[in-house]
């Protein structure tokens, strides 16, 4: 337990940093970037996170199921680190695969994408490092290794960021969006041939029919999730900007900059509750998994009101005024993201018992979901309503999750009482603070409570911080 709260506080410190060094340089690549090169490196980055999904067939997640699967040993290497150096291979023929695609068929692909052929030429190598990196991450994550995820990433980052402002400097000065999307591709594509032929020479690849029918059957499913995820998160926008327009639509994306601190969190974390639920499952310890996932949602719930009621002055720091209508999008969406964090705890059993169709189900009925209740509301209500449409999503998502979960494993596993409680308590704060937003005084004194019994809640528990700081002392 004590490995997985440490490797859990490093994910979350570590992705802090991480993100806020990207922050820092936005003002650097304004400047060196049209708007109109800013746009196309955007749109480059953002097919990646499609064209990962489909050239990996997200065979990244079979990773907790496949390390039990495949524990037993051959000639004194465990068959999992076979799958994983297997499912390497995958990856590299996959983006083979999908590079001839693109060069025989690069007319018809930057008609549909509206990218130039030599955007496109980098785009499934973009996406092979990017898929190398996950399988890496999880890998990692299964072992509580947090530092080697960390090292990579700090790796990827700044040789991403040198080495563009190098390339737009000197060989793109004419073509500044080559050398951003030329400086982000090269880094992951060299990190990702290093880690696959570390995990192939660790393990030689072999039954690639036994191992990838089974990880492709058990992945699979997770495609249309994933997409369904990106249609969830970014469909709104698109309404937005087509029923009321562009101001709206800035105003509402701006608000997610707030959401991301939370995302952040809530993702590091999930690195370790996974592997830790497997571990528990594996073992049949329902009562360990019953009380520590009630305290967790009790730390992040504690977590997601303080980021509430703080809202509106985060908002006024990071944007002029022009931008601080956003503010009333900030509270229920950030409230959203408490119920994307909680679906993600009866989610993982339908991940440990290989239900992954189910999963899919759900997301793609939530973001029909979310697509029908914008329709309506949008046009009454004005760009805020998309906030409280995603922020009713995601509680109808959770509890189609929950209920689902139940049903798989025949039994609950979770609090149901506590949950229900704790998961009301985060909507009385939400709604509270859009009551009190012009009432800083009131809200900052009950954020601060809220942050002193968070602090006291995790000493008295786990006792991290306290242990952090006698070791510091002590010059451990």
């Amino acid at each position: 337990m004590s490995k997985a709260i440490k490797a859990g506080f490093g994910y979350v410190i570590g992705n802090y940093l991480l993100k806020g060094l990207v922050f820092l340089t936005i003002p650097i690549f304004a400047r060196l970037l049209s708007p109109s090169d800013y746009g196309t490196y955007n749109t480059f980055v953002a097919y990646e996170s499609i064209g990962t999904i489909l050239l990996s067939l997200a065979i990244h997640s079979s990773y907790k199921n496949a390390r039990y699967k495949y524990s037993n040993e051959e000639n004194g290497v465990m068959l999992f680190e076979h799958y994983v150096s297997t499912t390497m291979v995958f990856l590299v023929f996959s983006s083979l695969f999908w590079l001839i695609a693109v060069y025989l068929f690069s007319e018809s692909f930057s008609n549909i994408l509206g990218l130039e052929k030599k955007c496109l030429i980098f785009l499934a190598p973009f996406c092979m490092g990017s898929a190398v990196i996950m399988c890496f991450n999880s890998y990692m994550g299964l072992q509580y290794k947090f530092k080697n995820y960390l090292l990579i990433a700090a790796i990827n980052a700044v040789s991403s960021i040198a080495l563009s402002i190098v390339l737009i400097k000197t060989v793109f000065k004419s073509q500044p969006y080559m050398g951003r999307i030329l400086g982000t591709t090269l880094p992951i594509v060299i990190i990702g041939i290093i880690i696959a032929a570390y995990f192939i020479k660790k393990a030689h690849p072999k039954k690639y029919v036994v191992f990838l029918s089974w990880g492709i059957k058990y992945s699979f499913p997770i495609v249309p999730h994933g997409l369904s995820q990106i249609v969830l998160s970014q469909f709104d926008r698109i309404m937005i900007y087509r029923m009321i327009g562009t101001a709206e639509a800035g105003l509402y994306s701006f608000c997610y900059n707030i959401y991301m601190i939370f995302f952040v969190t809530i993702n590091s974390l999930d690195n370790v509750w996974g592997p830790w639920f497997y571990e528990k499952m594996h073992t049949r310890n329902f009562e360990q998994i019953k009380k520590i996932s009630t305290l967790y949602i009790l730390m992040m719930s504690f977590f997601a009101a303080v980021l509430i009621l703080i809202s509106p002055e985060l908002v006024e720091i990071l944007a002029p005024s022009t931008y601080h209508d956003a503010v009333y999008c900030v509270m229920p969406v950030v409230g959203a993201g408490f119920f994307v964090f909680l679906y993600n705890i009866p989610a993982s059993i339908e991940y440990f018992h290989e239900k992954t169709k189910f999963i899919a189900i759900g997301t793609m009925s939530a973001a029909i979901i979310n697509i029908l209740l914008n329709l309506y509301f949008i046009p009454t209500f004005g760009y805020v309503a998309a906030a409280y449409t995603t922020f009713a999503t995601y509680i109808i998502y959770f509890i189609f999750h929950y209920i689902l979960a139940w049903r798989i494993e025949r039994r609950c596993l979770f609090d149901t009482k506590k949950i229900t409680f704790i998961s009301f308590g985060v909507i009385v704060f939400m709604f509270g603070a859009r009551a009190l937003v012009h009432e800083p005084m009131i809200r900052w004194i009950v954020a601060v409570i809220l942050g002193v019994a968070l602090f006291y809640f995790e000493e008295s528990k786990f006792g991290y911080i306290r242990k952090k700081i006698r070791k510091i002392k002590n010059g451990k």
